[in-house]
């Protein structure tokens, strides 16, 4: 995982950039302001990709929106507190003033505390790397937890489709019997004809003799 360095920020009020650091930074300039259309208008965050760069965001139903572009492996949490960090500063000093603010309104004002918390965010940390390597084993944990619930659905299929089969083995083994039962039965009332036809046979010869 990257180091977690943020290359450009953007602040606006719904599309109305208000400010934006590095501002010679035309191609992410471009990409971040129409990516701006694409944001809902209410409280949300998510994180947009292009062309090897991530521009993550946190939007607030006010209409503010505070994105940072990064490399696609820096790490989700640290841009996420950079982009809260932004966010609060600038809720705490123009929270009443931005929201007829126009365009680039507050480029000057904000790009020191930009510049500052960017350059806060790309020094190494211990703890960053905890956090980091922490990151990194839950994934880890994640991926293993996938894939046992892979191998139980597996096995759930499996077991589903057996089910299937003796059912279908029940109904047929149902079939067969009632069919055998119908054999039998016919066998049972032909050799009982038979039978009948027979002693009825023996009876009529015996009273012929008699006659005779």
């Amino acid at each position: 995982m990257s180091q977690a360095k943020i290359e450009f920020t953007l602040i606006a009020n719904r599309q109305v950039v208000l400010a934006e650091y590095p501002f010679d930074y035309s191609p992410f300039n471009l990409v971040a302001a129409k990516l701006l259309n694409r944001i809902p208008p209410r409280a949300h965050k998510q994180a947009f990709h292009y062309e090897g760069k991530r521009y993550a965001y946190v939007s607030e139903e006010s209409g503010l929106i505070v994105m940072a572009m990064t490399e696609e492996d820096v790490s989700f949490l640290g841009t996420y507190n950079y982009i809260l960090e932004i966010q609060q500063a600038f809720n705490g000093s123009y929270k009443s003033s931005y929201q007829t603010a126009g365009p680039g309104s507050f480029t000057d004002r904000c790009s020191g505390l930009i510049r500052s918390r960017m350059e806060t965010f790309a020094k190494p940390s211990g703890a960053g790397e905890r956090l980091d390597k922490f990151i990194e084993s839950q994934k880890d944990i994640l991926l293993a937890v996938a894939d046992r619930t892979e191998r139980l659905e597996m096995v759930d299929s499996k077991y589903e489709d057996l089910d299937i089969a003796s059912k279908k083995f029940g109904i047929e083994a149902r079939k067969i019997r009632t069919k055998l039962w119908w054999k039998n039965t016919k066998n049972w009332l032909y050799l009982l004809c038979a039978l009948i036809f027979a002693i009825t046979l023996i009876v009529t010869v015996f009273f012929i003799i008699r006659k005779v």
